[in-house]
């Protein structure tokens, strides 16, 4: 079977948005909606409590004064910051491949082979979709063949990324694969409800912003590679009503919603403490002569705290966490993307030769997968 290796990753963001500007906008509007003080109050806890210094946006309403918006819309001022669902999935359409060519071209600037041997595209968004998508402005952009497969697993949620990376790696081992490109973009900014006040939403708004990343799948050991040693998925058993994504059920929705469970990094405390996760970290330890560098999704901190306290209780260092903390404060929660920044800050900053990663979403769904430095 052919060996397949994580040859390249690079990320791309578009403007910051620090914390203050994103309270200022938000509680502005909320009270012009009419919105209560305990309303308010509400998501300005949430937003302080998620720890984030900065997130980023390609809406330019959210920029600070002064920012360069150009090639950004303002799609929500006019609207009361309550565009119309068409004008999000406008916006969304106009902007995601962007996102993902810059990330993607970011990559090949770290990557030593051609992209003339790119055969297959894999794709992931969960914040809009289009046919034809990312991947096909991907292939006409890069100037990849027109021969390229291409594969776009949308709306799947935060773990998608490492569901990519797991659906490349099984491409290479194939054996009629030369290079995998994976590409994760999400833009969460422009599915922001100003008017949703229930606690659920309140939190994932508290968390979620734009960016994107991408990564080589390689059937070559190339210089500074990763190898796969172990890739798969599973389910926190009784946890699908804890975090979910749904389409526009209600006749004036304008944005999608998404339910999260303040339940659920409990929920995965407690898998990786018992059963099949817990059996997940034995694994992973068995297979390492030290314990290996962590890409943990940063959904947000009680999710990556819970995760700390089982990870300590295992013997981890105490700073086996500090890739994930320092992605969600400097950009947020970015969905499937998310794991995705963490292993590109990884796999330029850790000694440790053995690498795992963790991704998170609805199901609940943990994607996982261990790597070897080659």
């Amino acid at each position: 079977m052919t060996n397949a290796y994580i040859a390249a990753t690079g990320i791309a963001v578009p403007p910051a948005v620090p914390t203050e500007r994103f309270l200022e906008i938000d509680q502005k509007y909320r009270a012009r909606h009419g919105q209560s003080r305990e309303v308010r109050d509400m998501i300005r806890q949430f937003v302080e409590n998620a720890q984030i210094k900065q997130r980023h946006s390609v809406c330019s309403g959210w920029f600070l004064p002064g920012t360069n918006s150009e090639g950004y819309e303002d799609i929500f001022t006019e609207y009361d910051y309550d565009p119309p669902a068409y004008l999000r999935a406008r916006y969304w359409h106009e902007q995601a491949p962007k996102m993902a060519i810059q990330a993607a071209q970011n990559m090949l600037a770290h990557w030593s082979g051609s992209v003339a041997d790119i055969t297959h595209v894999v794709t992931t968004s969960t914040s809009g979709w289009a046919e034809p998508g990312i991947a096909v402005e991907l292939i006409e952009a890069l100037g990849l063949s027109e021969d390229t497969r291409k594969i776009e697993i949308n709306i799947n949620g935060c773990f998608c990324g490492a569901s990519c990376l797991r659906t490349a790696r099984d491409i290479i081992r194939g054996g009629e694969a030369k290079n995998v490109l994976v590409v994760a973009t999400e833009l969460a900014s422009i599915q922001y409800n100003m008017l949703e006040t229930d606690v659920s939403q309140l939190i994932s708004s508290s968390l979620f912003a734009d960016g994107a990343a991408a990564a080589i799948v390689s059937a070559e050991n190339s210089k500074g590679a990763w190898a796969f040693d172990k890739a798969g998925m599973s389910l926190v058993p009784g946890s699908k009503h804890m975090l979910k994504l749904n389409p526009d059920f209600e006749k004036e929705a304008t944005a999608v919603k998404m339910f999260l469970h303040q339940g659920v990094s409990k929920a995965l405390a407690g898998y990786f403490q018992s059963g099949r996760g817990r059996g997940l970290l034995d694994d992973i330890l068995k297979d390492a002569p030290s314990y290996p560098a962590l890409a943990v999704h940063p959904g947000g901190p009680n999710i990556l705290d819970g995760m700390n306290g089982v990870l300590l209780e295992r013997g981890w260092p105490k700073n086996c966490l500090d890739a994930s903390y320092a992605t969600l404060h400097e950009t947020g929660n970015l969905g499937s993307a998310a794991v995705l920044f963490v292993l590109d800050r990884l796999m330029r900053e850790t000694e440790n030769r053995k690498m795992a990663y963790f991704a998170f979403g609805p199901g609940v769904t943990v994607e996982w997968g261990s790597l070897s430095s080659v």
